[in-house]
């Protein structure tokens, strides 16, 4: 089932946007993965993304299961860019309001898988 869900969100990184609930204080975070930068925030009707944290990216070697077979892939036809987002979507997110770290991927698969 997963692979179902990141072939569903999975974009080309150029101007990616998650939100996902902090899961340790439930806030909304907003992650961006692309040109405008890797980070997660609290996002604000009128002053945008505010309290910017980086986000920080899984390693290669680190990656596992489907997020290290889509780097593979992109990386075997060329897709640089591509396989950089992956390792920031499967890497971790710090809330900016709790401080918590949590994994994105593993969030964003429980907040958009379907219950079966």
């Amino acid at each position: 089932m997963r692979e179902y869900h990141w072939s569903a969100v999975l974009g080309d990184f150029t101007d990616d946007f998650h939100h996902l609930a902090c899961p340790h204080c439930a806030v909304e975070v907003t992650i961006a993965i692309g040109d405008y930068g890797r980070y997660s925030a609290i996002r604000d009707w009128h002053l945008g993304d505010v309290d910017r944290r980086g986000l920080r990216p899984a390693s290669s070697e680190e990656l596992s299961g489907t997020g290290r077979w889509m780097h593979e892939t992109a990386l075997r036809d060329g897709h640089e860019a591509l396989a950089d987002g992956i390792t920031h979507l499967f890497g971790k997110a710090e809330c900016p309001r709790c401080a918590s770290v949590f994994n994105i991927a593993d969030e964003s698969t429980s907040a958009n898988c379907p219950v079966l």
